[in-house]
């Protein structure tokens, strides 16, 4: 079928944001970049482009409006199962990564010393160059570390580390491990589920903060809103517990502050009293597991270490058992201790004994795509082992793509060392980081909104869904695409194209990747109409996805407590920092929209602050916004106080998010990082860094500090009646 460039648009017909957003017919176009001459685009006219946001793992679909050429405003789009129409914050922001001053605009080589800081501009000829002779040297030798990748641009990492011998390290800093991990233990399936919120009446969560920053928060916020007050004449009951009260536990029924760390022998406490009044589902033959696991502790016994009164235990399970739709959720707070995944499947054998495993509203596992391989995340426990294997000698060159992991790895875990063990660092992000301000050699990538890539997502949605991204302008400098440069790469090293990567370029690649699918999936339909079907809806979903059957015959784990770093006597409060809601993990440090959004809870903004409950401000003498230095066994932070009552007396709390040493002038040099003062102790089922198990104590510094609040002047506040 030969089609015209106009005629493929005419073929089209209604696009996917003229057809969704009121009143724009006349005024929208929707495009397909580079298809469409320049003589076409009409001044003044709005161009939406369908893509998918890259700001977090969840792949949400997007609609970007591009006025000559110039993005100027990114909404959700409507027609994509994520997100349905819905974006946070993150994803409006992706706008100042695109247009940040601080990008870097083209390779750089290291100038001065490691660390100083000191690049200068190269070409890309020469920056190739100096790669790919390190990498014919040492490429066996070599390893990288790269966020979660799920989709081709994953394939292609893969494929090219395996090609030349080296290590791949997909690093999530978000927990996700631990459930991943936890889901395998209790279900034999190494996957996430998807939590059916919308269809429940009754959610229990042990610290999953879904309506922050947990997995997917907008396709959460979607059915939490279905659930409430989503449905005529039925409103969903929600209980969170955790020690802090977090936006998700302002927004339950019920606040439960449980003392850290405790939260899986609570669960076991749960269940204990389905057993004992008979309220569970389990099957006969595998009764008495279960029965032996809950028989370890009384009630009175996990009251006690729990600090939740008995009557609320009792309360929890009869609700949770009498609900004709229920769930346990666990996350966050909760997997945040060394005990962090035996916790989780405690959490996961409620759902198996309120019988909701495999139904709607209820726990159920989804088939992964076949579209790619799946990538299997780790968490920090794989980055000590590849700094192991660079103290050794084993690995000697390191690759760096979208990760900040010395910003993120805690110094007393010594991962730092692994940049003075490596002979050579290569990095391709797009910003100056405290990473890539390591690097020997710097060949920036493009940003999402200029690139093309795509995004399975399975398990977290009953849609089969692949999210596809096209760039929506032109590239604004001399960068490149990270699979560009891989591509380019494998064929200078093999002197011809590789058997594995023979295309010239990403798109290439992605296209046969897409025309292979569709010849599965849209047969007999031709690939330049489908795939412009995709690119103009933001990617391809059915809602057939099939379900799985799960192993429902694991009993829970022994209650093992957390081992805590550091003597109470010196260090009296327990530690946690959260990530912060608009920050997150601190990548969104270098955007002001996000940096000026005040905390929903504290409107705090521009900077750190420390926690404390009025009772333990009131004891030390403290008043708002003093600074104050808060000290672990590891090292000390400091940052003004802010009085809440909604956490517990004897914990501390700060965002994580801010405290960076470079990326950019928005967030250098603002606010202080909670994670520099954490332990090196680790949740070993899973290999994720155990946030909550630092205890610290407060110090007074006799200075006043800088506490930006919504409703302030920027000034501490005076002394707060208690």
């Amino acid at each position: 079928m030969d089609l015209s460039r106009r005629d493929l648009f005419k073929f089209a017909g209604l696009t996917a944001a003229g057809s969704v957003l009121p009143g724009c017919e006349k005024e929208v176009h929707n495009l397909v970049p580079f298809l469409l001459p320049d003589d076409e685009i009409v001044p003044g006219i709005a161009n939406w482009y369908a893509s998918t946001c890259t700001e977090c793992d969840a792949g949400c679909g997007i609609l970007v409006r591009v006025m000559e050429g110039r993005a100027k405003k990114i909404e959700g789009n409507p027609r994509h199962p994520i997100n349905r129409g819905k974006l946070c914050a993150k994803g409006q922001a992706a706008l100042q990564g695109l247009y940040n001053p601080d990008r870097l605009r083209g390779p750089l080589k290291r100038d001065g010393t490691r660390g100083s800081g000191t690049f200068r501009p190269i070409t890309w000829e020469q920056g190739l160059d100096a790669w790919v002779e390190r990498l014919s040297t040492s490429g066996k030798a070599s390893a990288m570390i790269s966020r979660p990748l799920a989709g081709t641009l994953g394939d292609l990492f893969t494929q090219f580390m395996r090609d030349t011998g080296g290590r791949l390290v997909f690093y999530d800093s978000s927990g996700t491990p631990a459930i991943r991990r936890a889901m395998q233990a209790s279900f034999g399936i190494d996957a996430l589920p998807h939590y059916d919120l919308a269809g429940v009446d009754y959610l229990l969560s042990f610290g999953a903060p879904f309506l922050e920053h947990w997995l997917s928060p907008v396709s959460f916020g979607i059915g939490y809103g279905a659930m409430r007050p989503g449905r005529p004449e039925v409103r969903g009951r929600f209980v969170q517990i955790e020690p802090r009260l977090s936006l998700t536990a302002a927004s339950a029924d019920r606040w439960t502050p449980i003392r850290p760390g405790t939260e899986g022998l609570l669960a076991l406490g749960i269940g204990k009293m389905l057993f004992a009044e008979k309220r569970s589902s389990v099957p006969k033959n595998t009764r008495q597991a279960f029965e032996k696991a809950y028989g370890s502790h009384s009630l009175d016994q996990i009251a006690a270490a729990t600090e939740v009164p008995r009557d609320e235990i009792l309360r929890i399970a009869r609700e949770f058992s009498g609900a004709s739709a229920s769930l346990a959720i666990g996350g966050g707070a909760a997997s945040s201790q060394t005990n962090g995944t035996p916790t989780l499947m405690a959490v996961n054998a409620l759902n198996l004994l309120a019988g909701n495993m495999g139904k709607p509203s209820g726990l159920r596992f989804f088939r992964s795509s076949s579209f790619t391989s799946e990538t299997v995340p780790v968490g920090e426990d794989g980055l000590l082992t590849l700094a192991d294997e660079f103290r050794s000698g084993h690995r000697t060159l390191l690759h760096l793509y979208d990760v900040n992991p010395f910003f993120s790895m805690p110094p007393s875990t010594r991962f730092g060392e692994l940049f003075e063990h490596a002979e050579f660092v290569v990095s391709f992000s797009s910003f100056m980081d405290e990473s890539t301000a390591m690097a020997d050699l710097i060949l920036p990538s493009h940003v999402s909104l200029e690139t093309w890539d795509d995004h399975p997502q399975t398990g977290l949605t009953d849609t089969e869904t692949i999210g596809l991204a096209q760039p929506v302008v032109t590239p604004l400098y001399d960068t490149r695409p990270v699979g560009d440069l891989l591509l380019q790469a494998a064929k200078r090293l093999d002197g011809s194209p590789s058997s594995h990567l023979p295309w010239d370029d990403f798109k290439t690649m992605l296209e046969v990747r897409w025309k292979a699918w569709f010849e599965r999936t849209r047969a007999g339909v031709p690939f330049e109409t489908a795939w412009i079907e995709a690119l103009q809806r933001g990617g391809w979903w059915r809602e057939d996805a099939g379900t799985l059957k799960v192993r429902t015959t694991v009993a829970p784990p022994p209650y093992t407590p957390p081992v805590l770093q550091g003597e109470s006597a010196d260090f009296p409060f327990y530690f946690y920092p959260f990530p912060s809601m608009a920050l997150g993990d601190g990548r969104g440090a270098n955007r002001p929209w996000l940096q000026e959004l005040p905390d929903t809870l504290t409107t705090v903004a521009w900077g750190s602050w420390v926690e404390i409950n009025p009772q333990t401000a009131q004891s030390l003498g403290l008043r708002q916004g003093e600074l104050v230095r808060v000290v672990s066994p590891f090292g000390a932070v400091e940052a003004p106080v802010v009085f809440f009552p909604g956490i517990r007396p004897d914990l501390i709390a700060m965002p994580i998010g801010q405290g960076h040493t470079s990326f950019g002038r928005y967030a250098r040099g603002r606010g202080a990082n909670p994670l520099s003062i954490l332990g090196p102790a680790v949740d070993e089922a899973s290999g994720c860094l155990a946030a909550g198990a630092t205890r610290v104590r407060v110090e007074r510094t006799g200075k006043t500090g800088t506490l930006v609040m919504l409703d302030q002047s920027g000034r501490a506040m005076p002394k707060a009646r208690l």
